[in-house]
């Protein structure tokens, strides 16, 4: 039987809910294993712990096998994977932060020569896959490659209380999430600005710091935030479950991301399935695409001038509007299929 090899980083928040779903939902009709990186063995993947591991791994594989990368952060991967003839039957899945380090200004010359040889890769590459359309035409822009195909990875395993789904008490406390991560990416200090005329409301500040930062920036935008709103700060920097991850965002009134780019999936799908307000910047790509598929969103770079009043008839909706549209497009059940032709096909 023909086999797929998808190869993931060190994302236990994604590897785990993702061979879920290729075992048990999309259910190709071939056989797949599962790699990724690590110092330990983890139940139904291969490990491995550096390059070299991950490169003997490889080229001991079957000439026939079709090898998919979920994320391809190093470039110390690149240079070896460059001439590597397995890149020929190899495809990626492009995720923002891979995409994203390119197109910043006042790049050093280092910095342009790992994006060269980005590119090269990028272009050697069997198929390459963006997660929306944006993101898609940004990186054949970037990589000058002329197809990079669509492919939306799914909201995975998301548990609704009914509870939460309903419309909320006039005088509850709005619980506003800033962010999905400690990546200085997320600019919470700016979020943190435009809420803070809410400061003397009826609100709580949660924000997850516990993924991809450095402790400085976390210290930082904690004292930022606690400045601004004293003790309706909740800073979360221990790493959760996913079902505790879940529990979070079901108790949520909102989100705010003031990213500049695709990032935060997860949270954003969530919010929308569970008609919960979402607000994005207006100039990223997740905002485009998602309005263009008719979802109401709300933008970051407004939020400012919106009263405490209409943000609690916003959080006090749900919207049903987004909920069905997430079951059309971005749920296990959508995307399913999708993978799945994806997956056979990649030995035709």
């Amino acid at each position: 039987m023909n086999k797929v090899i998808h190869v993931f980083a060190d994302t236990p928040h994604h590897y785990h809910p993702m061979q879920q779903f290729f075992s048990h939902q999309c259910k190709p009709s071939c056989e797949q294993a599962f790699w990724v990186k690590s110092a330990a063995p983890i139940n139904g993947f291969t490990n491995y712990e550096n390059n070299d591991e991950l490169f003997a791994l490889l080229n001991n594989v079957d000439k026939n096998a079709q090898v998919v990368f979920h994320g391809l952060f190093d470039m110390h991967t690149w240079k070896k994977l460059l001439f590597n003839p397995i890149v020929k039957r190899s495809s990626c899945v492009l995720w923002g932060a891979e995409l994203y380090r390119h197109t910043k200004a006042g790049r050093t010359i280092k910095q342009r020569i790992v994006y060269g040889l980005h590119a090269l890769l990028i272009n050697r590459f069997k198929q390459v896959f963006a997660l929306n359309q944006g993101d898609a035409q940004l990186a054949q822009k970037v990589f000058k490659r002329k197809q990079v195909a669509v492919l939306p990875y799914p909201l995975i395993g998301m548990q609704v209380t009914k509870s939460d789904c309903a419309e909320s008490a006039p005088d509850q406390m709005i619980k506003i999430l800033v962010g999905n991560s400690a990546s200085p990416s997320n600019n919470h200090i700016d979020a943190l600005n435009k809420l803070a005329h809410l400061a003397d409301k009826n609100i709580q500040i949660i924000m997850p710091l516990n993924y991809a930062g450095d402790p400085e920036y976390v210290e930082q935008v904690i004292n930022h935030a606690n400045s601004l709103f004293k003790n309706k700060v909740t800073a979360i920097t221990s790493m959760l479950s996913k079902a505790q991850y879940d529990a979070l965002l079901n108790k949520v009134s909102m989100t705010v991301f003031a990213q500049q780019r695709q990032q935060g999936l997860y949270v954003a799908y969530a919010m929308l399935l569970m008609g919960k307000p979402l607000f994005l910047l207006g100039s990223t790509s997740s905002y485009t695409n998602l309005s263009a598929l008719g979802f109401e969103l709300h933008k970051t770079d407004s939020l400012a001038d919106i009263s405490f009043n209409e943000l609690t008839n916003l959080t006090n909706e749900f919207n049903s509007n987004n909920a069905n549209l997430m079951q059309q497009h971005f749920t296990e059940a959508a995307l399913a299929p999708k993978w799945r032709t994806m997956l056979q096909n990649l030995h035709g």
